[in-house]
């Protein structure tokens, strides 16, 4: 202690800073691990625990750390739960349509043709809801995360093209047309399923020439980015309807949403075709985003990672 006041001033503030440094550390740690398991949950992933890192028993952040597993675990419990009874459903619905089909064909070579117009429309609905079973069947495969996509090598301009051809026929009912962008080029190649992404793009492509206005188009363009270190083709679906509230953008692939007055079931949908298409091209490492026209009308962005990256 023999050196000057301000020498052991400094010292020992020096040192008490360092003690409270490496407290307040130790105290925080256990506080931000929850807040980045917080962030997964918000995220989607429910299967992030945290009390093994919360510290010993008998404080309050180790009994907040098994509280947060508890609730994450009872969240995962009611999601799993959920899916499996939307499984269940759409599997134990399939054997009662069949039949109702067959009944449907007997009951036509049995009536007479004043019953010609009312089988007709049973057998409209049961078109529908063997389409509902269908998506919900694949919206349940979607969701339990698929880990075997397929390694095809797709032509994303190719498989554009194709199902413009095809959305095209059909909005010519409607007085509408479905275009390709000339820009879109032949080297947007990605290796996944293309079943899925065939899926994806279709539904996107038919919900825009659902709402789209009569005699107007629904354009598609094609483009490449570059994020990072990873090279994206980026595909845009715009139509010319009535587009959407800024505050249901983000909800529009949410299973069953749908938009009061602008989207609702009078207009065909059922309301899983945008969720499925969201999930599929998550599966592929790509993203999916909404947004309003400036002219009006919805525009879906798709990104996904082109061959290369891997």
């Amino acid at each position: 202690m023999g050196h000057p006041p301000w020498d052991n001033i400094l010292l020992f503030s020096l040192f008490g800073g360092l003690v409270c440094y490496f407290l307040a550390r130790s105290l925080t740690a256990p506080i931000r691990k929850l807040r980045e398991a917080t962030t997964r949950i918000a995220g989607g992933d429910f299967t992030v625990r945290v009390a093994k890192d919360m510290g010993r028993k008998g404080n309050e952040v180790a009994d907040l750390g098994r509280d947060f597993d508890i609730m994450a675990e009872r969240i995962q419990g009611l999601l799993l739960a959920q899916k499996r009874l939307l499984r269940d459903i759409s599997h134990e619905l399939r054997s009662p349509l069949a039949r109702l089909n067959v009944a449907l064909e007997l009951a036509r070579q049995r009536a007479g043709d004043n019953a010609g117009q009312s089988l007709d429309r049973i057998e409209k609905e049961s078109e529908r809801l063997n389409e509902l079973i269908g998506q919900l069947m694949t919206l349940t495969v979607l969701e339990s995360g698929v880990q075997d996509l397929g390694k095809d090598s797709v032509n994303l301009t190719e498989l554009l093209q194709a199902i413009r051809v095809d959305a095209d026929f059909e909005a010519g009912s409607r007085n509408c047309r479905v275009t390709l962008a000339a820009g879109c080029t032949a080297e947007a190649v990605m290796h996944g399923s293309r079943e899925l992404l065939r899926r994806a793009f279709e539904n996107v492509i038919r919900n825009g020439v659902r709402y789209t206005r009569e005699n107007t188009e629904v354009e598609i363009s094609c483009s490449t980015a570059t994020e990072g270190e990873t090279r994206l083709a980026v595909i845009a679906v715009r139509d010319h309807g009535p587009g959407s509230p800024e505050w249901c953008l983000h909800h529009l692939f949410k299973p069953f949403f749908r938009v009061a007055e602008a989207r609702d079931r009078q207009s065909g949908g059922t309301g899983i075709g945008l969720a499925i298409a969201e999930r599929a091209v998550r599966l592929h490492g790509g993203s999916m985003t909404a947004s309003n026209a400036a002219g009006g009308g919805l525009i879906v962005t798709i990104a996904l990672p082109l061959a290369g990256n891997e």
